[in-house]
């Protein structure tokens, strides 16, 4: 049986490794019986935020209402 997480909030950071800019990305929800979750930090590269940005915001508009015309 898989466990459901509730998302309560993301954690952003960003900082420099070996001089190049990386965003950092942690979530935090809770499991069944309100026991806190907190994942490890995912660290990657502006581009790869902007792709992910631009992914998230593609499947947002799929999942709203199609208007009648």
């Amino acid at each position: 049986m898989t466990t459901t997480l509730r998302l309560q909030y993301s954690d952003v950071r960003t900082r420099l490794v070996d001089g190049k800019p990386l965003i950092g990305l942690r979530h935090r929800a809770k499991a069944a019986g309100d026991m806190p979750v907190t994942t490890a930090w995912v660290e990657m590269a502006p581009e790869t935020v902007r792709r992910l940005i631009k992914t998230l915001e593609e499947t947002l508009a799929d999942l709203e209402p199609k208007q009648s015309e």
